[in-house]
């Protein structure tokens, strides 16, 4: 099942410090629910485990992602494929910043195909139901950017 979700926020914040968080694994990860870690190799691609809730599926996750494009400061594409409770997510996220006069604007993508059991849920339900996660995440961006301290440590 084809997924597409689109969107926008705004975020107090300057839109290198938005690029920056979300270009940050481990502050990045931390916005999903049910995050448990997250592992960020050398070559730049990270790992999160998850404990997902899925309908009636419900157990741990993999997801595995990549930065496939950077352009700093405006824009980020993050490709990845999760695997869990005999099911699977090929997905695209992106993000573009633009500065507005003393905020910025967050325009963001998803884009997933979804396999295995959470499949045969069936749509309407399953829309729903991821709908309702990517909601959460970018929730949970818009609380962390409205916490993160602009000021030097």
């Amino acid at each position: 099942m084809k997924l597409r979700y689109e969107g926008a926020f705004e975020a107090n914040k300057s839109p290198e410090e938005i690029f920056k968080f979300l270009t940050d694994p481990y502050k990045f990860a931390r916005t999903f629910p049910g995050f448990r870690n997250v592992k960020v190799s050398e070559e730049g691609s990270f790992t999160v485990n998850l404990t997902v809730n899925i309908g009636p599926l419900r157990g741990d996750a993999t997801v595995e992602g990549r930065f496939t494009e950077i352009s700093e400061y405006s824009y980020a594409k993050v490709s990845g494929r999760g695997v869990g409770v005999g099911s699977s997510l090929n997905f695209i996220l992106e993000f573009r910043v633009a500065s507005l006069n003393s905020t910025s604007k967050v325009y963001w993508i998803f884009e997933g195909k979804i396999g295995g059991l959470a499949a045969s849920i069936g749509e309407r339900v399953l829309n729903a139901i991821a709908k309702s996660l990517i909601d959460d995440i970018i929730n949970n961006i818009v609380k962390a950017l409205a916490n993160t301290s602009t000021e030097p440590s």
